[in-house]
C-alpha cells in the first residue's frame, strides 16, 4: 500500500512576502493641510508622546497578545513618539552602506547571518507601542482616521483589541479608516513594529539602521463628507503672460446614503507680476455623489500677468479650498500654489524658459539625539544654512523627507529632486534581481504612488527621482509610467537605469570626466545627483567642477554629497542612548562624543563613511561649507582695466544685480582702512574712488549684500564676495642688526650667541635644538625638516599611506654629509648639506643677524627618479604649550587648503589655538591656512614668535601631534600635549574630493617629488 502524505506549506509572513504591502491602507493622498499649520487644523489630534513600549529581540519572544483589552502594559517601559526606538537605548544603531544588517536572502529577512553580526542575537527585533486617546461624545458621528506619517519597517495596527490592518514602506504616510473601530471614551491603539521586513531590501540606503515609529501618529476626525484629496493646477501658458490655476478634487462620501447639493470652492490670492492684488474664486457645484464612493471635481481658470515661482523668487499663491453645503462650510483646507515650467529642452534643463544651473546638495533627514525624526526648528534651520550656502537645489536623499522640509522648500526657495524610498545597492548598482523582478513590481510602484501623491502639491519639486543605488528593468519602467501617468509636469530621474530617465546621471566623475562626458551626450541634460564627497577635511578642486559646468549649458548641476554629518550623540562613558530633557538639541554635551558605525558594537559596519557633511550634526558649517558657498555665488566682480572700479557680473536666472546692495574694503597689509557702500551704475560698475595710502600690501574687497531681511538671512548678509590685489605684498630677508654673531663649536653642535639670545644647532642633525631669548627657552622640541603630513578621510581611502609612505620618517632618516659656518657683514650663516633617504639633496641653511633673527632657508634637489609625491614641504617645531595666541596674515579665517581656498580671503586674524583647529569627528589632518605672509605664537605674558615668510607659506598649529590624529578614532580622544606642534610648509598637497573610495588630489594640487623647491622664513621673537 503507498500512502502519500501532503502538508500544506506554511504561508510567509506579511513582513516577508513581497506581495504584501499593505492590508486596509488607504489609498495616498496629499498632506491636505501645511505642515506647519498642523496644529492649528481642528480635525487632527495628536496621538505624539508618551507610550508604553516593550522591545524584543526576534518575532518568536514578542509579547503576542499585548494588544489586547485586559493584557497589563504598566509595567512596561516608556517611549517617546516621536524618534526611533534605538535613539532611546532599545537595541542598536547599524551603520552599514551597502550592505544589508542581516543575512541577504529575499524576501527573507530572517534567515541566520554570520555569528558576529548583530542581526545573529537580534533577528529582527519587534517593538510593540501601546497607547490610549478619548473619543468624546460629540465625535462619535465623525470618520476616524489613523495617520503614521514614518513607521520603519513594517507594522501591525489594533484599535480596542481588533486587528485593523498591516503597512510597509518606512518613509510615507500609513493611513487606516478606524471609524468602525472606535467607541466613545477611551479607546487603546496597539502598534507591533518590525525592525526589518521585506521592504528592507528596497530601503538599503547609506545610513544608521534605525527602527520604530519615528514621525507623527495622528487621529483625523473628519466629516463623513469630506476632501479626500486634491492636486493644484499651476500651468504657465504659452509666453508666461498667463497661467491655468486651480485644483483636481476629490470628494469622498463615507454615508450609506448618497450626498448632494454640494458645493466646491477654491479661492486664490495674492499678486500679480506687476504687483496688481488677485482674488480668484473658483465655484463649481459637486455632482450627486453615491453613498461609500467619490467624485473628482476640476475647477479652473486663467490667472493674467502671473508673478512665477523660482529659487529666487519663491512667489507663492494663498489657496484655500473649502467643500460646502446648503447650509454650512464642511470642510476647509489651505495650502499654496507657485506657477512655474519645468522643461528640458534638447539636452538643457529649463525652469520658466530659462537655463538654469543647479547648486545642490543631498540631505539625509538626521539628528544627532532622535534619528530620523527631525524637529521642526532644527528642518528650518538646515533651510536657512542651505540658502546661506548659495545652494538653490536640494535631493532629498534617498527617501521622502517630513513634508515640512519641502513646505519650507516651497517659502524659502529650493528646487528638489525627491528620492522615491527605493534602494537595492546591496544587490548592485542596476540590479535585476529586485528591479527586473516581477514579484517586487507592486513594492516598486507603491513607493513611487506614495512619493508623488504625498508631495505633489508642492511647487519646489522639480525631479520625480525613482530613488538611488537600485535596480533596472520592468520595475523601474513601472515606476517612471506610473509617475508620469499621475504627474506629467515634472522629470523622471534615475540613476541605477538611465533608460527611464529624463537626465543623464553619472556621480562622482572627476571634472575633466564630467566636461568629456557632457560632449558625449546630446540627447538630454547632463546632472551628477551625487560629487564632491564632502568626507572630512574635503571638498578639494571644487572651482574646477564649476568651471566645467557653467562652461556647458548641457550640464545642469550637481549635488554634493552630503549635507549634515550623520554623527549621534554618545555618552563617553558607554551610557544607553536616552533622549533627555531636550532631545531636540543638536549640541554635543562635554560628556558627549560624536558617534559613528561600531561605537555601538554594530556588525557589520561602514564605520565614518556616514561622517561626510558640509555642516555638522550641531549645524555648525565645516570650513568646506564656505568653499561651497563662495564658488556657488550667483554675483562674480572683476576690475575694470586702470581703475580701482569693479564690474558686476550677474550669473542670476530671474532676479536683476539691482536688488543687492554693495560694500567695499581697502586694505593695507590686512587691516581695513577705508570702507563705504557703493551704488551700481547704469553700466553694473561699482565706481570705487582709488585709495594711495596704503603703505604695504593694498588689497580691495568688494561685496554684495541684502538690502532688506529675507527668510533665510538677516539684512546685510553677504552674498558675494571677491577680493582683488592692488599693490602686492614686498617679503623681506633677513637684515644686519647690531654686533655680529659670536660662533662657537662644540663635540655635537653649533652654538651660536648675540646680545638677548642663543641658538644652538645639532651637528648630526641640522636641527635647530635650542633657542634662548633671555634665558628663556623658545622652543618646546627642535625645528628641523618634516615631509609627512597625516591623511585626511578622503586620503586613507586612496592609498595614501602606502603611496606616500617613504616620507613618513625621511626627515628622521637624514644624513649630515657637511656642514659649513661663516660669520660676514654681519651675519652667521650655518648651511647643512644633507642627504634624504629617498633619492634626494636636502640644503638647509640658518642665517643669524645680531639681533637674535634666524633666517632659514631649504632646498630640495631630487637626484633620482620615481620619488612619490610629497605630503608638504617644510619644518617643523612645537613650542611651549602657553604659547596658544595664534595672529597671521594670510588666508582665512577658517581653515584652507591649495585645493580649497577660494573661498578665503587674505587679511588678518586672531584666534586661539583651540579656535584656529578644526574639531572632525574623525581626527585627521586640519587647520592649514594658505597663502600666509607672516604669523605667530604669543601667551598672556606679552611674549610672541613671530614667523615671517620669504614666499607666501602656508602652516598649520595644533595642541597634538601627527600620531595623535593618525591613532585616536574621535575627536574627544585627542590629547592636549604639553605643546603646541606647528607646522612651516612651502606647500602642503591638496584635500582631494572627488570621492572618498580611491579617487587622489588633483596633479595640480599635489607635490611632485621629482622636482627640486626652496623656501624660507624668518624667526624672531618679540618681547
Amino acid at each position: 500500500m503507498l500512502i502519500v502524505l501532503q502538508s500544506k506549506s506554511q504561508a510567509p509572513a506579511d513582513w516577508e512576502n513581497p506581495s504584501v504591502i499593505g492590508i486596509n491602507k488607504e489609498a495616498y493622498h496629499s498632506s491636505l493641510v501645511l505642515p506647519s499649520k498642523k496644529n492649528e487644523c481642528k480635525e487632527i489630534v495628536s496621538l505624539n508622546g508618551t507610550w508604553k513600549f516593550k522591545w524584543s529581540p526576534k518575532p518568536e519572544v514578542r509579547p503576542v497578545d499585548f494588544y489586547k483589552a485586559d493584557y497589563d502594559v504598566t509595567a512596561w517601559d516608556n517611549i517617546q513618539i516621536l524618534g526611533n526606538w534605538q535613539m532611546q537605548g532599545f537595541g542598536t544603531p547599524i551603520y552599514t552602506n551597502i550592505n544589508y544588517p542581516f543575512n541577504r536572502n529575499q524576501p527573507q529577512v530572517s534567515s541566520e547571518p554570520p555569528k558576529d553580526w548583530t542581526s545573529y542575537e537580534n533577528r529582527n527585533p519587534v517593538g510593540s507601542y501601546v497607547t490610549t486617546f478619548k473619543v468624546e461624545p460629540g465625535m462619535v458621528d465623525k470618520q476616524f482616521y489613523l495617520h503614521f506619517e514614518g513607521v520603519e519597517s513594517a507594522m501591525y495596527v489594533w484599535v480596542n483589541g481588533q486587528k485593523v490592518g498591516y503597512s510597509q514602506n518606512s518613509y510615507s504616510p500609513a493611513e487606516f479608516d478606524v471609524t468602525d473601530f472606535i467607541k466613545e471614551g477611551e479607546n487603546c491603539l496597539a502598534v507591533e513594529v518590525y525592525r526589518w521586513s521585506d521592504g528592507s531590501y528596497l530601503e538599503d540606503q547609506d545610513y544608521w539602521r534605525l527602527s520604530g515609529i519615528f514621525r507623527p501618529v495622528e487621529l483625523w476626525v473628519r466629516p463623513k463628507t469630506h476632501i479626500r484629496d486634491y492636486f493644484i493646477i499651476a500651468e504657465p501658458l504659452k509666453g508666461f503672460s498667463s497661467a491655468t490655476v486651480g485644483a483636481k478634487v476629490s470628494i469622498r462620501n463615507q454615508n450609506k446614503k448618497k450626498m448632494g447639493n454640494l458645493k466646491l470652492e477654491v479661492k486664490i490670492t495674492g499678486n500679480d507680476k506687476n504687483g496688481k492684488t488677485v482674488e480668484k474664486i473658483l465655484v463649481k457645484a459637486v455632482p450627486l455623489v453615491a453613498g461609500f464612493d467619490s467624485q473628482e471635481v476640476v475647477l479652473k481658470d486663467i490667472l493674467a500677468n502671473p508673478r512665477l515661482w523660482s529659487s529666487e523668487d519663491p512667489y507663492l499663491y494663498n489657496v484655500s479650498i473649502t467643500l460646502s453645503d446648503k447650509k454650512n462650510e464642511i470642510e476647509k483646507f489651505q495650502y499654496h500654489l507657485g506657477v512655474r515650467r519645468i522643461e528640458v529642452d534638447g539636452e538643457v534643463l529649463k525652469i520658466n524658459g530659462k537655463a538654469i544651473k543647479l547648486k545642490g546638495v543631498n540631505r539625509h533627514d538626521h539628528h544627532p539625539r532622535t534619528g530620523r525624526y527631525v524637529d521642526a526648528k532644527t528642518t528650518e534651520l538646515d533651510v536657512r544654512l542651505i540658502k546661506q550656502g548659495n545652494f538653490n537645489m536640494v535631493r532629498t536623499a534617498h527617501y521622502p523627507h517630513s513634508p515640512l522640509f519641502y513646505e519650507l522648500c516651497d517659502l524659502y526657495g529650493i528646487y528638489v529632486m525627491i528620492d522615491a524610498n527605493q534602494e537595492s545597492h546591496g544587490y548592485g548598482i542596476g540590479n535585476k534581481e529586485l528591479g527586473d523582478n516581477p514579484q517586487w513590481t507592486k513594492a516598486h510602484v507603491d513607493r513611487a504612488v506614495s512619493m508623488v501623491q504625498r508631495d505633489k502639491n508642492s511647487p519646489s519639486i522639480v525631479f520625480w527621482s525613482l530613488g538611488n543605488e537600485g535596480g533596472r528593468g520592468l520595475n523601474l519602467s513601472g515606476m517612471r509610467d506610473t509617475i508620469k501617468a499621475l504627474d506629467s509636469s515634472r522629470l523622471v530621474y534615475s540613476d541605477s537605469d538611465r533608460s527611464v530617465s529624463d537626465v543623464y546621471d553619472n556621480g562622482y566623475l572627476p571634472p575633466l570626466k564630467l566636461n568629456e562626458l557632457a560632449e558625449k551626450i546630446s540627447d538630454r541634460p547632463v546632472m551628477m545627483r551625487e560629487y564632491a564627497h564632502a568626507m572630512g577635511n574635503s571638498l578639494g578642486n571644487f572651482q574646477e567642477y564649476w568651471d566645467v559646468i557653467e562652461a556647458d549649458k548641457s550640464i545642469a548641476g550637481a549635488a554634493i554629497w552630503d549635507w549634515v554629518d550623520q554623527a549621534i550623540s554618545k555618552k563617553q562613558d558607554g551610557s544607553p542612548l536616552a533622549f533627555g530633557n531636550n532631545p531636540q538639541s543638536v549640541n554635543l554635551k562635554p560628556d558627549e562624543y560624536w558617534a559613528y558605525g561600531g561605537d555601538f558594537g554594530d556588525k557589520p559596519n561602514d564605520g565614518s563613511f556616514l561622517i561626510n557633511g558640509l555642516i555638522g550634526a550641531d549645524r555648525i558649517p565645516h570650513p568646506h561649507y564656505y568653499e561651497a558657498q563662495k564658488v556657488q555665488q550667483y554675483i562674480d566682480f572683476s576690475m575694470v582695466s586702470n581703475s580701482s572700479n569693479v564690474q558686476v557680473i550677474s550669473k542670476l536666472d530671474f532676479t536683476s544685480l539691482n536688488d543687492f546692495e554693495y560694500a567695499y574694503e581697502f586694505l593695507d597689509n590686512g587691516r581695513v582702512i577705508k570702507a563705504g557702500d557703493q551704488p551700481l551704475n547704469a553700466n553694473d560698475i561699482l565706481e570705487i574712488p582709488f585709495m594711495d595710502e596704503a603703505k604695504g600690501e593694498l588689497l580691495l574687497n568688494v561685496y554684495a549684500k541684502l538690502p532688506k531681511p529675507t527668510l533665510w538671512a538677516e539684512k546685510g548678509f553677504i552674498v558675494a564676495r571677491k577680493q582683488f590685489v592692488l599693490n602686492p605684498y614686498t617679503f623681506s630677508e633677513i637684515a644686519q642688526e647690531a654686533t655680529a654673531p659670536v660662533v662657537k663649536e662644540t663635540a655635537t653642535g653649533i652654538e651660536i650667541t648675540t646680545g638677548t639670545a642663543s641658538i644652538v644647532l645639532d651637528k648630526s642633525t641640522g636641527a635647530m635644538k635650542s633657542w634662548k631669548v633671555n634665558g628663556d627657552e623658545v622652543l618646546q622640541d627642535e625645528l628641523e625638516p618634516c615631509f609627512w603630513k597625516p591623511a585626511n578621510e578622503n586620503q586613507r581611502r586612496n592609498g595614501y599611506n602606502n603611496r606616500l609612505g617613504a616620507w613618513r620618517n625621511a626627515a628622521k632618516n637624514r644624513k649630515v654629509k657637511g656642514y659649513k659656518v661663516n660669520t660676514d657683514n654681519g651675519f652667521t650663516v650655518v648651511t647643512f648639506e644633507m642627504e634624504l633617504p629617498v633619492g634626494a639633496n636636502y640644503q638647509l641653511k640658518y642665517t643669524v643677524n645680531g639681533a637674535g633673527k634666524i633666517q632659514v632657508e631649504a632646498i630640495y634637489t631630487p637626484i633620482t627618479q620615481g620619488i612619490a609625491m610629497i605630503p608638504k614641504f617644510g619644518m617643523r617645531m612645537r613650542l611651549p604649550a602657553n604659547m596658544n595666541q595664534v595672529e597671521w596674515y594670510g588666508l582665512g579665517e577658517f581653515e584652507n587648503y591649495p585645493d580649497r581656498k577660494t573661498g578665503a580671503l587674505v587679511g588678518y586674524y586672531k584666534k586661539g589655538l583651540e579656535e584656529f583647529i578644526t574639531p572632525y569627528v574623525v581626527p585627521q589632518d586640519n587647520a592649514n591656512r594658505c597663502d600666509v605672509r607672516w604669523f605667530s605664537f604669543g601667551n598672556s605674558l606679552g611674549r610672541k614668535l613671530a614667523i615671517n615668510g620669504l614666499q607666501p607659506l602656508c602652516f598649520r598649529a595644533w595642541p597634538y601631534s601627527e600620531e595623535d590624529t593618525e591613532n585616536m578614532l574621535h575627536n574627544y580622544q585627542l590629547p592636549r600635549r604639553e605643546y603646541v606642534n606647528v607646522n612651516i610648509d612651502l606647500n602642503i598637497e591638496g584635500v582631494g574630493g572627488n570621492d572618498s573610495w580611491g579617487a587622489r588630489t588633483l596633479e595640480q594640487y599635489a607635490i611632485d617629488g621629482n622636482k627640486p623647491y626652496s623656501y624660507g622664513f624668518v624667526l624672531e621673537i618679540i618681547e
